[in-house]
């Protein structure tokens, strides 16, 4: 029983980590959305121009590097679309 009472605890702190308030920083903002599933690739070029958007404002250094932290994956995808063609 204990093992689940954890495991819950564990969801909520994960769950609080990753929701996105209006006082969320833009940083978080966008984490956010680079996070959440994409349907069409306009879906994933439009964020993919919200994290250029981003990397070239005036936001903190720190920033940029949380938010580079979760690009990985959405570069790969783009890639895909653009390179090898990948049809959504």
């Amino acid at each position: 029983m204990t093992d689940i009472k954890e495991l819950r605890k564990k969801i909520r702190e994960y769950e609080r980590k990753y929701t996105v308030t209006e006082n969320s920083s833009e940083a978080d903002k966008l984490i956010a959305k680079i996070r959440e599933k994409k349907y069409s690739k306009e879906d994933y070029f439009e964020t993919e121009k919200a994290v250029s958007d981003f990397m070239k404002s005036d936001a903190s250094e720190e920033d940029k590097q949380k938010v580079r932290g979760y690009t990985e994956s959405l570069y790969m995808m783009i890639s895909a679309i653009r390179d090898y063609g990948l049809d959504i």
